[in-house]
């Protein structure tokens, strides 16, 4: 194989993508192995953000093999990218006939596509077949939250929430998605027992109570109320959630707490 591919295949490796690209422009049309280069020519371009310059060589490759699951993604990537809303539909469609519908990953990738385009009815539709195959998929459950979120969808929200919330492991960075969500749904009781897994994992009191101060606040504003004492009172910030909760669950909006009157109003 020429040098000059060798030569652009290390610095591709050490994501040098400008270095890679000047050795790649270098190889002439007449190798044997130019197909291969064009190949990483794209992969360059792309990772440069150069869209319309990858557009052309992949259209280019595409009327040889219009087929070529690799060139139509990433024909969409630019279409979406350079803001071609017609050319990113007429791309993907393209793509959906020749989409293997078993692959998970690739059907989250389409979603991604509808997404970002806006179009979550489409969006959803390959959400959901990703999480047929596996209704574990974090990735996808992520994602279909996000797509509720941009439909108001509460329910689906905290559906979501709720299932990662069974997948949580040891050190699982998805407890934060779990949390968020959960404070979008207004579910504060699940926020809390989140709130307990956060500061148990990271053996830290302080991370909590940063945590509770900011659920209290969210609840507050949600019900449109604060509560008001007859006296100066040392109230934690644990008691002050559950006289929020009782005026919530319960419709209490006075009493005692810690020697003094309270009135939430």
């Amino acid at each position: 194989m020429d040098s000059k591919i060798n030569k652009g295949r290390i610095e591709f490796n050490h994501a040098n993508y400008e270095k890679a690209l000047n050795y790649f422009d270098s190889v002439s049309d007449s190798d044997e192995n130019y197909a291969y280069v064009l190949i990483f020519k794209i992969t360059c371009l792309m990772e440069l953000e150069r869209y319309d310059k990858a557009l052309f060589l992949i259209d280019s490759m595409i009327e040889d093999d219009p087929q070529d699951e690799f060139l139509l993604y990433e024909k969409i990537r630019c279409h979406v990218a350079l803001g071609e809303k017609s050319e990113s539909y007429k791309a993907l469609k393209r793509f959906e006939q020749i989409l293997d519908y078993s692959n998970k990953q690739l059907l989250v990738d389409v979603c991604r596509f509808y997404i970002n385009l806006e179009d979550y009815k489409n969006a959803l539709k390959y959400c959901d077949l990703a999480l047929n195959i596996d209704s574990h998929f974090k990735e996808a459950l992520k994602l279909k939250a996000s797509i509720a979120i941009a439909l108001d969808d509460v329910s689906v929200v905290d559906k979501c929430a709720d299932e990662l919330w069974s997948l949580v492991g040891h050190d699982d960075a998805t407890i934060i998605s779990v949390f968020l969500l959960k404070i979008y749904s207004g579910e504060f009781r699940d926020c809390l027992r989140v709130i307990e897994r956060i500061k148990n994992d990271l053996d830290d009191e302080e991370v909590g109570e940063v945590l509770k101060t900011l659920i209290f606040n969210l609840m507050s504003e949600r019900l449109n109320v604060q509560i008001n004492f007859t006296d100066e009172v040392d109230i934690s910030v644990d008691e002050a959630l559950d006289l929020l909760f009782d005026y919530d669950e319960k419709g209490i909006n006075y009493g005692i707490v810690n020697d003094a009157g309270y009135v939430i109003m």
